[in-house]
């Protein structure tokens, strides 16, 4: 799966427009207007201005923080230092509410404020997404955290928050920095806070955020919503070959490939190109594959990896999601070996570059381990799907449909017609617990999706825990199988009741649901009978 562009701005059509209005003007920070001053002076007047004799028959609060106690601020932005630096984030999030409740009250009226002063976005001050975020992933953090420390010191010696247009801008850079590293938690917590102050300044503030938030939701799968933010940006700006380019990928990835193909061309005439350039041959590759057109496909992605290899050949990683592209179109064409260099390629360039945590390694080890799989070798297509397993287990965008393909394969491929012994299905056990970990904690262990997930789980942990073999074989097994029925408990009652609401009818799930718990009874009685009642009762999956 190719991520959108983001070396390109759709801004240059509106620039100019900007120039004109604002020609002769300091485009770091203009100043506020005497109008403006006016404003904010009657506001500060207000505040403080004597009350009449009206007002006075009873008391008031006339001054909000007499009675505050520093050393309890204090006292609490220490510990909230503390707590940032060990990862506490549940202490932290109690601290900050803390502190904002200690904050002076104030009424509507001390909370207005006037517009913010004008400001514009100069890309030259975007440094920290600029890096190319290709040393590996421990030099890779070290990176990040710098330029986290450095908005942080920025933040702290502004006193406007967001309305500063220095704060804001280091905002909208370091977001894009976390979307190159896939930190996109990070990333949404940065554009749920700025959204109301770009769109408060209008362009190009609005634009830059609307874009990258496009290519977040992307990260996240959430690629309808990418599309309605694309569109948007189309709506605000003249065409750009950027936007274009970024609609038509993500109409690829919501498979409606005629209306990609659409952008894509779109773009190529919108950017004057006589003959398509790299670029244009990916995006036009990636879309005639989706579309079953691989004779057209193959050759155009082909050229457009040989044109990245020549023209920049020390940028990894988009040489990598080239392999990525290539390799998936050898093997929708049977030519599995072929598919096997490519995908073997990009993994070995993902890994170096940006690490194995990363979810484009993830992708370059899915790809790997289908078309080992294809070419009839199994041993090496496990490892890699073990691999692939704990990527998206772990990762922020973590969803339940990969997860469960994935363990289908691992059943029904490798097992069912490969022939790998059950016993192997024991190496996704702790990943799988990673998986059930990550999804509670984002909510998404709570619907008929996660039922079916969690009992295909137990199937796989079920199919590697028979009562056979010594006693620590046994005993591990044993763990297994409680694992198993924990999460047996909890897809049962999700499923039956998306059957129940008309949702869908997974009345399929519920019976294999009752057929394995009666599998891990008879598996245990064999146990108890084996080794006594004493080696039973394992812990459940703590949560």
């Amino acid at each position: 799966m190719r991520i959108m562009n983001k070396s390109r701005w759709p801004l240059a059509g509106f620039a100019f427009f900007l120039l004109l209005e604002h020609a002769g003007r300091d485009f770091s920070l203009i100043p506020e207007g005497p109008e403006l001053r006016r404003h904010v002076t009657r506001a500060k007047a207000a505040n403080t201005m004597e009350l009449s004799p009206v007002h006075t028959e009873f008391p008031r609060a006339l001054v909000k923080s007499a009675y505050i106690d520093e050393e309890a601020v204090e006292t609490a932005c220490a510990a909230l230092a503390v707590n940032v630096l060990k990862g506490n984030v549940g202490q932290v999030e109690a601290l900050m509410v803390v502190l904002r409740s200690m904050m002076p009250p104030e009424d509507g009226a001390a909370k207005a404020q006037g517009p913010p002063p004008f400001a514009t976005l100069e890309k030259s001050e975007l440094v920290w997404s600029e890096h190319d975020y290709m040393s590996g992933p421990q030099e890779n953090l070290r990176i990040l955290q710098s330029y986290e420390a450095e908005y942080a010191r920025r933040v702290s010696f502004s006193e406007e928050g967001f309305r500063d247009p220095k704060v804001l801008a280091g905002a909208l850079d370091l977001a894009v920095a976390y979307l190159k590293n896939y930190a996109v938690d990070k990333a949404d917590a940065l554009y749920a806070a700025t959204e109301p102050y770009c769109m408060e300044r209008g362009l190009p503030w609005d634009v830059k955020w609307l874009q990258d938030c496009a290519t977040l939701r992307c990260k996240q799968q959430r690629q309808p919503e990418a599309a309605v933010l694309l569109e948007e940006v189309a709506k605000r700006t003249p065409p750009h070959p950027a936007t274009l380019n970024n609609l038509g990928t993500v109409y690829n990835m919501m498979r409606d490939h005629e209306k990609a193909q659409e952008y894509f061309l779109a773009a190529q005439q919108v950017a004057g190109h006589e003959e398509p350039d790299k670029d244009d041959l990916w995006n036009m590759g990636i879309a005639k594959k989706h579309l079953g057109q691989y004779e057209e496909a193959l050759p155009m992605l082909l050229k457009a990896l040989e044109g990245w290899k020549t023209e920049e050949p020390d940028d990894d990683v988009t040489i990598a999601k080239l392999h990525d592209t290539v390799g998936s179109c050898f093997d929708l064409m049977g030519r599995y070996e072929e598919a096997v260099e490519q995908f073997a390629s990009a993994r070995l360039l993902f890994g170096r570059s940006i690490g194995a945590d990363s979810p484009l390694y993830g992708s370059a080890c899915e790809g790997l381990t289908k078309a080992l799989l294809h070419a009839g070798r199994y041993v090496e297509a496990f490892d890699r799907l073990e691999e692939t397993f704990l990527n998206h287990a772990q990762k922020d965008a973590i969803h339940p449909t990969p997860i469960f393909e994935l363990l289908g394969l691992a059943l029904e491929e490798f097992v069912d017609r490969g022939g790998v012994d059950p016993l192997e299905l024991q190496r996704l056990e702790a990943p799988m617990e990673i998986a059930v970990k990550n999804m509670v904690y984002r909510g998404l262990d709570k619907d008929g999706n996660a039922g079916v997930v969690f009992e295909r789980m137990a199937q796989v942990l079920l199919r590697c825990s028979m009562a056979q073999g010594d006693e620590a074989r046994q005993r591990s097994a044993a763990r297994r199988r409680e694992l198993a029925r924990s999460l047996l408990g909890r897809a049962a009652p999700l499923v039956e009741e998306t059957t129940r609401s008309g949702e869908a009818d997974l009345s399929h799930i519920s019976a294999l649901i009752t057929m394995e718990l009666q599998a891990l009874d008879a598996q245990d009685a064999v146990y108890r009978k084996a080794l006594g009642s004493a080696g039973l009762g394992a812990p459940a999956l703590s949560l």
